[in-house]
């Protein structure tokens, strides 16, 4: 099970239904408190050091480094293999320059219409099923890469220049496949799920012991929910790429679409 449905919402609605759901958990835990204050007439000194609440609080830490960390981690590699594609499909446009008409043309034009194909934005993924859809027309696109080479190679073409420029067509194929398994790998909903559950009985934990002294300052309690749901955010948004306030940036294959259209028409 994958968290792909989750990020069809923006990122406020998403940070919306958190702090709403941190801040039941918080009001629950300060409720019960209170309700459970007159069976503990040394409500303050049984809850001093209380080694419950600093164990949640330590292993929510402890959690939230952990999606910091793999979110962030896989953002990185999603910004290097958009990078490193767009400088697998520069190597073998330029290669492509190396071979004979009419098959110069035609494997240069194939790896423009393929280049377009690899920019993608947010504006064009609705859903999963579009992206999905993108991905075909990509595939399609890439499909006639092979046979352009091929005709490309017919011909007393130089074994060197043979061999360099069918290097290059297969790192473009491999930039592919490196590129969709970054893509495709998210946050497992498990780890989400724990994260959020920690968070919020984290914060009922808090609010409970503040219930049982009687009182709850509650504009810090409020801010440390929404400093937790500022965090969960920005962990969200590092695992996706095309959505949200943190996006991989597609202006390395936007650039070399425009170069590659200024070659060609020259």
């Amino acid at each position: 099970m994958e968290v792909y449905w989750l990020y069809q919402y923006s990122s406020w609605v998403i940070g919306a239904c958190l702090l709403l759901i941190l801040v039941l958990f918080q009001e629950a835990g300060f409720r019960i408190g209170l309700r459970n204050r007159p069976r503990h007439e040394d409500a303050d000194k049984s809850l001093r050091g209380d080694v419950t609440l600093g164990a949640m609080l330590a292993l929510l830490g402890l959690i939230l480094a952990f999606t910091y960390s793999f979110s962030l981690s896989r953002a990185d590699l999603r910004k290097a293999a958009v990078v490193n594609e767009a400088n697998a499909i520069e190597t073998a446009f330029l290669r492509a320059d190396l071979v004979a008409e009419p098959g110069r043309s035609e494997l240069r034009q194939r790896l423009l219409e393929y280049a377009r194909t690899r920019v993608l934005t947010a504006d064009q993924v609705e859903d999963v099923a579009q992206l999905h859809r993108l991905i075909e027309r990509s595939l399609e696109a890439q499909a006639r890469l092979w046979p352009a080479t091929k005709l490309a190679l017919e011909g007393n073409t130089p074994a060197p220049i043979e061999a360099i420029l069918v290097q290059a067509i297969n790192a473009v194929m491999d930039a592919h496949a490196k590129r969709i398994a970054v893509g495709f790998d998210h946050l497992p909903w498990l780890v989400l799920f724990s994260l959020v559950l920690i968070s919020a009985l984290s914060l009922a934990g808090a609010a409970h012991n503040a219930g049982m002294r009687g009182r709850m300052v509650r504009w810090r309690m409020n801010a440390f929910a929404l400093i937790l749901v500022i965090l969960i955010v920005i962990i969200l948004d590092f695992d996706q790429s095309l959505r949200g306030f943190i996006q991989v940036s597609n202006q390395s294959l936007i650039s070399l679409v425009q170069d590659m259209e200024a070659e060609i028409r020259d």
